[in-house]
């Protein structure tokens, strides 16, 4: 039997009608999962085969970041390039936090919790429950 563990997986997804999430790439440990310039024929979704209204992107955690860390580091790092985003035409920008385990209950340090509210963006949080045999 393979014991899982707990994985967090804190997210910044970027969204605006004239968002360009080329104009990011100077920033300094940014990590893209997925990205799409204005105009871009889409190739999933609604808008598959015709060009994107919107630019959007997804930020993510550097895989050196431990665990324990995850959470503290991306809400820093919104912090500080908050100003960059919206430079960017980020119009939307929100915090996410993809939980994933075999138990659902979530902790939150009060450092973690002053550094999210300090960057006055929403948070969303999704648990997606494993089952372990």
């Amino acid at each position: 039997m393979e014991k899982i563990n707990k994985i967090i997986e804190p997210e910044i997804h970027l969204w605006g009608e004239e968002f360009s999430p080329k104009l990011l790439h100077t920033i300094e440990n940014i990590e893209f999962r997925s990205q799409h310039e204005l105009g871009e024929i889409m190739t999933r979704g609604r808008y598959k085969g015709r060009t994107s209204p919107y630019g959007s992107c997804e930020l993510l955690v550097p895989i050196y970041v431990e665990l324990r860390d995850r959470i503290l580091w991306m809400a820093e790092f919104a912090f500080l390039n908050k100003i960059k985003f919206e430079e960017a035409g980020a119009t939307d920008i929100t915090m996410w936090i993809y939980w994933t385990g075999i138990q659902g209950s979530m902790a939150f340090t009060p450092k973690e919790l002053k550094m999210i509210s300090k960057t006055n963006i929403p948070l969303c949080i999704d648990y997606i429950q494993v089952e372990n045999d």
